[in-house]
């Protein structure tokens, strides 16, 4: 019996420190990023803000929060369009692994300018490349559909690209 608790007490300590020299690619990857987005989320163009949380190695969740532009839509029209500006959100999770991930959660857009709806609300799914390090180029390609307060008026493009820096 001596033996055997004896065994468990020193072996404790080599269970901890097994623990301690596992890589952990979630502490080491960059948790901000700052983007271009190219359509989608309500804007023709927009800029944008990103934090990162880190639940696994294999998922984690996006907060993100941007100023954007875009036009009234028009055809066979001469009259100057109306224009907006947006403020986009999103909240989204991300599940995958190294770089690749896939992409889902909720976007909304504040919009400004002469509407009746000023804000939107829909579903966002998408592709990720989500580098390891600092300094690195992330990407993503996503769709999105607004389900509550969609203005007709507004050029709404429901797939986007978005490019850019993390650190």
């Amino acid at each position: 019996m001596k033996r055997t608790i004896l065994l468990v007490i020193l072996s404790i300590p080599g269970i901890f420190l097994f623990a301690q020299s596992k890589s952990d690619t979630a502490t080491k990857r960059p948790l901000n990023n700052f983007n271009l987005n190219l359509l989608g989320e309500a804007s023709l163009i927009s800029f944008n803000y990103e934090r990162l949380l880190f639940i696994s190695p294999k998922f984690f969740l996006t907060g993100q929060l941007g100023i954007g532009y875009n036009e009234e839509f028009q055809l066979f029209d001469n009259s100057p369009p109306e224009k907006y500006t947006i403020i986009s959100h999103h909240i989204t999770g991300n599940y995958g692994k190294m770089r690749h991930f896939f992409e889902f959660g909720l976007f909304g857009a504040i919009v400004s300018g002469k509407t009746d709806h000023h804000y939107l609300l829909g579903p966002v799914a998408g592709y990720r490349i989500q580098p390891l390090s600092s300094g690195k180029i992330n990407i993503r390609i996503y769709g999105n559909i607004p389900v509550l307060g969609f203005e007709t008026e507004m050029t709404f493009i429901p797939v986007g690209i978005s490019f850019g820096l993390c650190f």
